[in-house]
């Protein structure tokens, strides 16, 4: 693809790279300041002296650990706001349970662990039961964190599956070499740039990065089976080769409990908890609106985009970073 490229094209991306080292200052009065989470209500409850809660949360976007940003733009810390929020919700007796609301094409591989790490760890704490909602989508690394919860759900149309790793590499090669530039490296080893975008892999290194790549997919793969108590284990092997599922084929190869909708996923957890009725909550920051249960997170959802250079690329989630990266991340 890149071959095809016009070299003013293709000077304005190497250019774009080698900006990377390039200092930008922003005023810390222009900087966005965070506020605390604050309970609003979306639904209240249908009797009179209900004091219980369910609390619903999004998880949304590409999942980070990490915050990237530069002047055009940044994309928020996805395991910062669910730990905050957990925190949160422990320390509310009156709130029962929690549905996590899902729409998520996954993340980063460590971003996505600690995710799942996080909500396992609040159920074993709490005792509160913790119900996934597919929603729109719920791919690769949004599979991985709902195994956390005790039930998992998805909408009719929920797009799930897509069980593995990737990592993408660009080569700029032989782009470089049609417009006469050359990049010379001094290394301490001859694998110390392994992945570089200036060279192809040699075979060693190609078994390498892919002996890294099984060793993720091996743990994704004990996390479901694990999740699904190893339930129809021999179906959810034959599924866990990338391909993604809708719901009804999910249900069918035991990688969730059931297909409904978000009322019906609440009400679910009211029954796990134990109580039949209940006020749904949600926690919103200053200055955000949100009205219903299908309203989205006020701020901005963790996104894709990645700096490179002075500027943000949205790439749908792989985009040409210099930083080499393996992805629990359905990206076509």
């Amino acid at each position: 693809m890149l071959k095809n490229l016009p070299v003013k094209t293709g000077c304005l991306i190497l250019a774009m790279i080698f900006l990377q080292g390039c200092a930008i200052v922003i005023l810390p009065s222009l900087k966005p300041r965070k506020s605390p989470l604050e309970e609003v209500v979306l639904e209240e409850p249908r009797g009179w002296f209900t004091r219980d809660k369910v609390l619903l949360l999004d998880i949304s976007g590409v999942l980070t650990a990490g915050k990237t940003g530069g002047i055009f733009g940044s994309s928020h810390n996805t395991v910062d706001e669910l730990k905050e929020a957990l925190r949160k919700a422990e320390s509310d007796p009156r709130i029962r349970a929690v549905v996590l609301r899902i729409d998520t094409p996954g993340g980063g591989v460590t971003a996505s662990d600690i995710i799942y790490r996080e909500i396992r760890e609040f159920r074993e704490r709490t005792g509160k039961p913790v119900i996934a909602q597919m929603m729109g989508m719920a791919a690769s690394g949004g599979v991985y964190i709902s195994m956390a919860a005790d039930r998992i759900y998805a909408h009719p149309t929920t797009l799930t599956g897509n069980i593995g790793v990737i990592s993408v590499f660009p080569r700029l090669e032989g782009l470089a070499g049609k417009i006469g530039m050359d990049v010379r490296v001094i290394k301490s080893g001859d694998k110390k740039d392994i992945g570089s975008m200036w060279r192809d892999f040699t075979p060693e290194e190609r078994r390498i990065l892919q002996s890294v790549i099984d060793e993720y997919y091996g743990k994704f793969l004990e996390v479901v089976l694990e999740s699904r108590g190893n339930a129809g284990s021999s179906r959810l092997r034959e599924i866990a080769d990338g391909r993604v599922l809708t719901a009804w084929q999910a249900l069918e190869a035991g990688l969730i409990d059931g297909v409904c909708y978000l009322p019906e996923s609440i009400e679910k957890a009211k029954e796990e908890s134990g109580i039949s009725d209940s006020v749904v909550v949600t926690y919103k920051r200053r200055h955000e609106y949100r009205e219903n249960i299908y309203s989205l997170h006020g701020s901005e959802a963790p996104s894709a985009r990645t700096q490179i250079g002075l500027f943000n690329v949205d790439a749908g989630g792989v985009s040409m970073d210099t930083t080499p990266r393996f992805m629990y991340l359905w990206a076509p």
